[in-house]
């Protein structure tokens, strides 16, 4: 049975925290939850319990304090907490960091997880968030567990609306395998206890940015990279395993595609920034359904205005992506059949 510690520095934050719960999860006390006002860095050392899941929040890392939850010595300490094959995860928000801070805790994360990885939140370009991901055991992840779990656990909201559709989805976000992160994180200095490099660095980008975070972001993808033997446990799947590689690379095609469009609410306009690269992006993995579902819209939307374009348009879907039946299912409508 799920049971959940979760700790926060600010009591007023509990207490607001309330205010943000859905209709659905009701006002009972949730005995299954504890939530704990503490410093989760003293927290961490001073526990006894084992976790199979630890998940470090997004934070700002110029905050007063935050450099200390970036260090070698939490790390360690963290990975002392976790059950066996146990995970940790330490989010990182990217458009609050500059890349030269981000390689020293990318090396500070890597001596307490050599065999460490990197994700990504979501696709924004905007605030991209990344996940440092170790394991106390440091092993690849079993693609048949994934998605037994993927299916059969019980959770109050579907992987589904978290726009974890399946396997492909959820281990399509890892951007970078240990030998990239190794690479990366270079000869950064390490950021310790007695040299908290992160907070002298961190502030700087909050006053004098360097770059914007989608070319932060890009940048990053340009220099890391994951191959499935480095993520995943030995499988025979030659097939499923190139789909993958092709899903990451049709995702940082779809994030540098996304870098120059500019929002508007006019679909023709907007149609005609994103098509071809969108179109582009399904070629390279028609799994890809970030891709997929904007021109999906973009037609229906188009449909009450240009039947021609977005006939044209889900045609094109069709073709790039034939086992996915929404297209042909808007082409029908669109010629009146039934559906």
């Amino acid at each position: 049975m799920l049971q959940v510690d979760a700790v926060e520095l600010l009591p007023e934050v509990i207490e607001a925290s309330k205010y943000f719960m859905r209709p659905s999860d009701g006002d009972a006390h949730n005995p299954r939850l504890r939530l704990m006002a503490a410093d989760a860095r003293r927290f961490v050392r001073a526990s006894r319990e084992h976790y199979d899941v630890i998940v470090s929040d997004n934070f700002h890392p110029a905050r007063s304090g935050s450099g200390s939850l970036y260090t070698v010595e939490h790390f360690t300490a963290v990975r002392e907490r976790l059950a066996a094959g146990g995970v940790f995860c330490q989010w990182l928000p990217l458009h609050q960091l500059d890349l030269d801070t981000l390689r020293s805790i990318v090396r500070a994360f890597l001596a307490a997880y050599p065999r460490g990885w990197a994700m990504l939140a979501t696709n924004s370009l905007d605030t991209p968030v990344v996940g440092l991901v170790g394991r106390s055991d440091g092993n690849r992840f079993d693609v048949g567990q994934v998605r037994e779990r993927l299916t059969s656990m019980a959770m109050p909201r579907s992987p589904v609306e978290l726009s974890i559709t399946d396997d492909l989805a959820l281990l399509g976000s890892f951007i970078a395998g240990p030998r990239a992160l190794a690479r990366f994180a270079g000869n950064a200095p390490l950021n310790t206890d007695d040299r908290p490099v992160v907070a002298y660095r961190a502030p700087r980008i909050t006053y004098a940015p360097d770059s914007l975070p989608r070319d932060r972001l890009i940048a990053l993808l340009r220099e890391v990279e994951i191959s499935p033997d480095e993520l995943i446990a030995a499988r025979d799947d030659a097939v499923w395993a190139s789909r993958l590689t092709a899903y990451w690379a049709a995702r940082n095609r779809f994030i540098e595609a996304g870098r120059d469009v500019r929002a508007t609410s006019d679909v023709r306009r907007m149609l005609a920034q994103v098509r071809e690269p969108l179109l582009a992006v399904l070629r390279i993995s028609p799994d890809f359904r970030p891709a997929y579902d904007p021109l999906l819209r973009m037609a229906t939307t188009l449909a009450s205005i240009d039947s021609a374009a977005a006939r044209a348009l889900l045609i094109d879907l069709q073709y790039a992506q034939p086992m996915r039946p929404e297209a042909a299912q808007a082409l029908r409508r669109l010629s009146g059949a039934s559906p």
